[in-house]
């Protein structure tokens, strides 16, 4: 019987971990950064300000529209 190396035992499997660690990462912070302007946007504009936690149960791209309506307010 044929055995297969595991993938993270690989040089090429722990590269591609990292590689996903990485991006894993960059999303993270970029979603983190999106919900403080979207917090920040409410603030200035005096609405509820939504909690971290409730924005972040949000997909990017819906934040991304949030703040882009709280954007188009603030150049009002």
């Amino acid at each position: 019987m044929l055995e297969l190396t595991p993938l993270d035992k690989t040089a090429a499997g722990q590269e591609l971990i990292q590689i996903g660690m990485r991006q894993g990462i960059e999303q993270g912070i970029n979603k983190g950064e999106l919900i403080g302007e979207i917090r920040m946007a409410q603030r200035i504009l005096k609405r509820t300000v939504s909690s971290r936690q409730e924005l972040a149960e949000k997909p990017v791209e819906e934040l991304k529209e949030i703040f882009h309506l709280l954007e188009s307010e603030l150049d009002e």
